[in-house]
């Protein structure tokens, strides 16, 4: 083997690198087309392939947007030589940590309130490409549901139907393009995860379940008419390796009794519980939470991935 073959074997392909830091595809190619993020190699059929310090720089990339940096203004920060977010002077080129999640959130707002369905696909369709999908559900679509939920104006509910609808179509289409890369992978540990009803519930989930495929994981969405009884019957079919119950609203009591109880009958692997909700009903929840398949995810999605990720290895 010559020495260009050494050199190749050592570099990890673009679905290895997605996995390892959840940041999908079609991202690490924007970073590198749109933002000039990125140089990877390339094999004599054009296919990218990453160093490790591809992938030290696409972690310093992630820490520089979860403190609030616009993925524009990230390589003038890199290019500087000190890297480092936590590192003195930062502040000079990320400005406020929220800054940039707040102007993109007032952006979607703009574009829900013109109810333009062209502007708000167009921007939805840089976001889901520019950004890690879990930073997204954190910093953007988190607060951005928090703002839509507490207007009470003359046609705010048609224009938040709106908004969920497009952005449920935006959705479809990236999980689609990451269970392409994904299947080409070999065998990924497969989940069920598990909504309940709203538009804004499932634009959440799909969120979460789009993030979940990115760093690895084949996961098939089952929707708000589910019967938390039979999961144990689709854990079977499927050979999965867990279920995830996923929602960012609180539920009703008796779907976190009796639902839930009923859910962990039968079951063989996990059963996590993840969302918004693990928050707001964390003490409802404990008592399921000390049964040997039911585990509590964070509510950060970021994190909820991460420990995903440790608790399947």
């Amino acid at each position: 083997m010559g020495k260009s073959e050494l050199q190749q074997e050592a570099l990890i392909p673009i679905r290895e690198v997605a996995q390892r830091t959840g940041v999908n595809p079609v991202t690490l190619r924007a970073w590198e087309r749109r933002y000039g993020l990125l140089v990877p190699a390339r094999t004599g059929k054009g296919h990218r392939l990453y160093s490790e310090l591809d992938v030290r720089r696409i972690e310093e990339i992630l820490a520089w947007l979860a403190r609030g940096v616009a993925i524009g203004q990230v390589r003038p920060l890199l290019e500087e030589g000190g890297a480092k977010p936590a590192r003195a002077g930062a502040d000079r080129g990320a400005g406020n940590a929220t800054d940039a999640w707040s102007r993109l959130e007032q952006e979607t707002v703009a574009a829900i309130d013109e109810f333009s369905a062209p502007k708000l696909q167009r921007q939805l369709e840089q976001l889901l490409a520019s950004y890690p999908l879990p930073l997204l559900l954190d910093r953007w679509l988190t607060p951005l549901h928090k703002k839509l939920s507490r207007r009470g104006r003359f046609g705010s509910g048609t224009t938040r139907a709106f908004f969920w609808q497009l952005l449920a179509e935006q959705l479809a289409l990236t999980v689609n393009a990451s269970r392409k890369n994904l299947l080409r992978g070999g065998a990924p540990r497969r989940l069920l995860l598990v909504s309940f009803p709203g538009g804004d519930q499932q634009a959440f989930a799909q969120l979460f379940r789009a993030a979940l495929i990115a760093a690895g994981f084949d996961v098939t969405h089952l929707g708000p008419e589910t019967e938390l009884g039979e999961l144990a019957f689709a854990e079977e079919k499927l050979s999965t390796h867990g279920v995830i119950c996923y929602s960012h609203n609180a539920l009703p009591m008796a779907v976190l009794g009796n639902g839930l109880e009923r859910a962990l009958r039968g079951l063989e692997s996990p059963l996590w519980l993840a969302g918004g909700f693990v928050e707001l009903q964390r003490r409802d929840l404990q008592n399921l939470a000390h049964r040997q398949h039911c585990r509590l995810l964070p509510t950060d999605a970021v994190e909820a991935v991460r420990a995903l990720r440790e608790q399947l290895q």
